[in-house]
């Protein structure tokens, strides 16, 4: 897909946590920069001291690759357990944020909702983020810290940080966050007040955001502005819109009905149902098997082959409805395509699992 898939970050951003507290180099995960990784863990180490980054990890308990037992990994928890004071977690994130440390930004994914000093916290963190003197990775770092918080206000205050700073370069840095967002749909109802904005890049921006969530009301959004602006490329040359959402289960059904309707809007239903994996591949197959206008069901699935989330047992499936469905060129070519694309997801996954076993032999 060309957008890369938010809905993995909280997996990715593990990761990330795993390889940078056993001192293996980490990738950056959120932004596309290097960072150095293990520096928390490893002052830590040298000063014998728990850095505010990595609360509650005591640099002598002999944690290691395995663990140690009855430890538990800070980046599993959320920001309103692992931090006593507003302050503390100030700390801890103006420290993360020289190198964009995934692990501290993780523990803000929806800091929970017993966090009895986030008020004052997102107050100072808002007040950080504005001051001029800051580098671009430290705005970038407490700006994204309010498009995770899954509450509206602060990502109005994101908002407004992007109609109050123009043209300049901290405008650019606001927006990418803002794409960044998580919430529900206390938050999509937000969004949708800027998807007609006249300010491009918060109209461009709070369309990105609506893609980020799954839910049905996001799909809505979506469809009903792209159908009233009339582009049937639905932003998906920018990467973003209805054809990048990746939903939630709830919405199928939703964009199958949309997918049904056979217009000139059903090709980005049709890849927002691929996008979900199996369920959304029957979908989309039940959609092009009751067609009858394959003419129509040509163009519907142009680029629809690279929204494919392969899964082993697609593999049964697609042979049943290959043989049943042998005189419609159109499914035979198709699945003909998503056949070739899951042979090379399971290339790249063998040739991983053999990286994992030469570097287990290694160690």
């Amino acid at each position: 897909m060309k957008k890369t898939l938010v809905a993995l970050l909280v997996i990715i951003l593990v990761g990330g946590g795993f390889f940078i507290f056993t001192g293996k180099d980490a990738t950056d995960i959120v932004k596309n920069s290097s960072k150095s990784s293990g520096s928390s863990a490893t002052s830590s180490s040298e000063s014998g001291t728990t850095t505010p980054g990595s609360p509650g990890v005591d640099p002598n308990s002999g944690y290691s690759d395995g663990g140690t037992e009855g430890y538990e990994d800070p980046v599993d928890k959320p920001a309103a357990q692992v931090y006593a004071s507003a302050d503390q977690a100030i700390t801890a994130v103006q420290n993360a944020a020289k190198d964009y440390d995934d692990i501290v930004l993780e523990q803000f994914v929806e800091p929970g909702e017993d966090c009895t000093w986030c008020e004052s916290f997102y107050s100072q963190l808002t007040s950080l983020m504005k001051q001029p003197d800051i580098s671009e990775d430290e705005r970038a770092y407490y700006s994204e810290i309010l498009a995770i918080s899954g509450k509206p206000e602060h990502i109005q205050t994101l908002i407004s940080a992007i109609e109050e700073s123009g043209d300049s370069e901290d405008a650019d840095i606001y927006a990418e966050s803002l794409e960044l967002t998580i919430g529900g749909d206390d938050t999509v109802k937000l969004l949708t007040q800027y998807v007609e904005s006249d300010n491009e890049l918060l109209q461009e921006s709070a369309v990105a955001a609506i893609t980020n969530q799954g839910s049905e009301l996001a799909a809505r959004t979506l469809y009903e502005h792209t159908k009233k602006v009339g582009d049937p490329d639905g932003y998906y040359s920018l990467g973003i819109g209805l054809a990048e959402l990746i939903p939630d289960q709830e919405t199928l059904p939703y964009l199958q009905e949309l997918a049904s309707k056979r217009d000139e809007y059903s090709h980005l239903s049709m890849k927002a149902l691929m996008n979900y994996g199996h369920e959304g591949l029957v979908m989309v197959m039940d959609t092009l098997i009751s067609s009858p206008n394959r003419d129509f069901d040509k163009e519907a699935i142009v680029d629809l082959s690279d929204h494919y989330v392969y899964e082993e047992s697609d593999e049964a499936y697609l042979d049943g409805v290959q043989k049943e469905h042998s005189d419609n060129e159109v499914i035979v070519g198709f699945i003909d395509d998503l056949r070739e694309i899951g042979q090379m997801d399971k290339e790249l996954d063998e040739e991983d699992d053999l990286d994992d076993e030469s570097y287990d032999d290694e160690e």
